[in-house]
């Protein structure tokens, strides 16, 4: 049945305001593969969406869709009305059923099915506006010039008439930007609370550019004449930055030095004001320019941002999507070649912003974490000289890092911690490695050296993040490191420092695919015999297990890596260059190179010498070769020894 339009409108139309306030809710994934089927040109995000609509778009926040439901029940009778309408568009030419809507008496096979309550409601909706709520006519104009609106167009203009919002959003928010701009007090109110939610308030590759657009923006709101008052030349200067100003009677600055065109015209000194060029492409003004500008215009910073400037509130977090949280501490460890390295950096941080850095006996506190260090600068004559700058270490870029992206998952990764003496390194860092349930450090310290936290400071001020008071370790930051026990530069770690951190052992897998699985050509007794990496790698292992060598002592499958077993030079290279030299040196050191090689070398060189093309194995590894391996015809060996 079609029932009166009015009638269920006016359920909405009347509906107490109470009605109408919805909650903010999050879409989950389903919901959000399921609305951008809707064929609405629209992208849906967590709390909102965007929606193309040709060459525009516009941003509506998550309630949007709440309306949908809270409407329903006139949508689905408008749909019910545009039923019996569309049988008719394809029944008739548009004349035609201009016809019949109008006609005193109307008849029509389709529409005389319909009930007479129904039929009636039916001509009623499309012949009175003031039936459907004083939504739109889905007939225009008459006789052979009568055309037919699209369904789309006429069901929202009357849904728009029972909902208690615009239905000329472009008209509205007009009327607010005006409105905005007629009431200082309520426009300053939205610039202090709500600036941080937009990206920036003004962008430009050009630094002069980007000044160029700030200064004359507070020119037009008379903040500029402040700086105008100690005026005694033709320059004047802004705080530290000399002859920042340049003052002319005409609107032509005739000076290389400053912008082209005035930022603002002073009526008491009836003169054009110019802008200095390069005062935001040299970091030494930057900062300075930054902080001058948001005395005259509050809470703002000026930063450079990869290749553009920006100006935007100082209370805006880089951020795209919630805080990462459940960061951790956590040390690989294993034999040589067990993929520690690919471990971390292709599983554990799989899609986090990486900061890698590896220790060495040398490491210290300064290394680490950073130092105030001298560099060359120019003077304003030209002249070099020796300034100190803070240089940051990678602890301290990582921490940066997190604190500007809290979203993303940032991880400190550390080769090798155990060549330095890592408690020594971390020094007051030490305190940080706990951490509470979301990951974040548990506790705070404060920084012994304040030329770090200075910089730390001056990182985060320039994108508007919040300053640190102490140090801290966030819940998005990982340190993420590798250990080898076998390495004999290596330097304990203390139980307190290994407390506070997880660990976890890589095992020895020769199953794993992705193992080289590349044959080798080894020299025997009886012949060469052709056996694959995992194979050689295996029966030295076992040798090496038996006489007592500790397992992290052992060859990893990725010992040798697929570009080392490539070809045959190569494979020689890395066997004799790699793998024995750490068998030779490392681990038979004290055990004697007989276990695993010829009794009757007792140099490495000549041992290195002799396996181009002579046996260098003992009986009892060639014998594994020979029974696991396969035998290479002469031919065929002569022929790969003359290539």
């Amino acid at each position: 049945m079609l029932s009166e339009l009015n009638m269920v409108g006016n359920w909405f139309k009347n509906e107490p305001e109470s009605g109408w306030q919805f909650d903010e809710f999050k879409f989950d994934d389903e919901a959000k593969l399921a609305f951008e089927e809707l064929g609405l040109n629209i992208k849906i995000f967590d709390y909102s969406a965007r929606v193309d609509v040709g060459g525009h778009h516009t941003y509506v926040p998550c309630h949007y869709f709440l309306y949908a439901l809270k409407i329903q029940p006139l949508v689905a009778l408008v749909n019910k009305y545009m039923v019996v309408f569309d049988s008719l568009r394809s029944d008739l030419i548009p004349e035609r059923i201009n016809d019949l809507i109008h006609s005193p008496l109307p008849s029509h096979a389709i529409t005389d099915a319909l009930d007479s309550y129904s039929k009636t409601n039916f001509f009623d909706v499309f012949k009175d506006k003031t039936k459907r709520l004083e939504g739109k006519n889905i007939i225009n104009g008459n006789g052979p010039s009568t055309s037919l609106r699209g369904n789309e167009d006429f069901v929202t203009s009357i849904i728009l008439k029972a909902l208690p919002v615009p239905d000329s959003s472009s008209s509205m928010l007009s009327r607010l930007i005006y409105g905005f701009s007629q009431s200082p007090l309520a426009l300053e109110v939205l610039a202090n609370k709500y600036s941080a939610n937009i990206p920036y308030l003004l962008q430009d590759e050009s630094g002069d550019e980007l000044l160029f657009k700030v200064l004359s923006t507070l020119g037009w709101n008379d903040k500029l004449d402040s700086l105008l008052e100690s005026h005694l030349g033709e320059t004047i200067d802004w705080g530290a930055i000399g002859d920042a100003f340049l003052l002319k009677q005409v609107n032509v600055v005739g000076n290389n030095n400053y912008i082209e065109k005035p930022v603002h015209y002073s009526d008491s000194l009836d003169k054009y004001i110019f802008i200095k060029k390069g005062l935001l492409n040299a970091k030494s003004t930057l900062g300075t320019v930054s902080d001058l500008t948001s005395e005259l215009w509050p809470n703002t910073v000026i930063s450079a941002e990869g290749s553009v400037f920006l100006f935007k509130s100082s209370q805006r977090i880089e951020t795209l999507g919630p805080v990462f949280e459940g960061a951790t501490n956590k040390i690989f460890y294993g034999a040589p070649g067990t993929g520690k390295s690919y471990k971390i950096l292709n599983e554990e941080c799989l899609g986090a912003e990486k900061v890698v850095t590896v220790f060495h006996p040398d490491t210290q506190y300064n290394d680490f974490v950073g130092a105030l260090k001298p560099m060359m600068e120019k003077d304003g004559s030209g002249n070099s000289i020796v300034t100190y700058q803070f240089r940051p270490g990678p602890f301290t870029n990582a921490l940066v890092k997190a604190k500007i992206h809290s979203d993303t998952h940032i991880c400190l990764v550390i080769e090798e911690i155990n060549r330095a003496p890592a408690a020594a390194v971390f020094g007051e860092l030490f305190q940080l490695l706990d951490r509470n349930e979301t990951g974040e450090s548990t506790y705070k310290i404060d920084a012994a050296d304040p030329d770090m936290l200075l910089h730390i400071n001056e990182q985060l001020r320039a994108v508007g993040v919040s300053e640190l008071t102490q140090l801290e370790i966030p819940a998005n930051l990982s340190i993420i490191a590798t250990m080898n026990s076998s390495d004999q530069a290596v330097m304990p770690l203390d139980t307190a420092f290994k407390r506070r951190w997880s660990f976890e052992y890589l095992e020895i897998d020769f199953t794993n695919p992705a193992v080289p699985r590349t044959k080798i050509d080894i020299q025997t007794a009886n012949g060469t015999f052709s056996i694959e990496w995992p194979c050689l790698a295996e029966i030295i292992n076992d040798m090496l297990i038996e006489i007592g060598v500790a397992e992290d002592r052992l060859v990893g499958p990725f010992f040798l890596t697929p570009n080392e077993l490539s070809d045959s030079h190569s494979i020689k290279s890395a066997l004799r260059g790699k793998l024995f030299v750490y068998l030779w040196d490392d681990v038979l050191r004290h055990l004697g190179h007989s276990k695993l090689f010829s009794s009757k070398y007792k140099t490495f060189g000549l041992l290195s010498q002799d396996f181009k093309d002579k046996p260098v194995f003992n009986s009892v590894i060639e014998s594994q070769i020979e029974e696991k391996g396969t035998i290479v015809e002469v031919a065929e060996a002569l022929g790969d020894a003359a290539e």
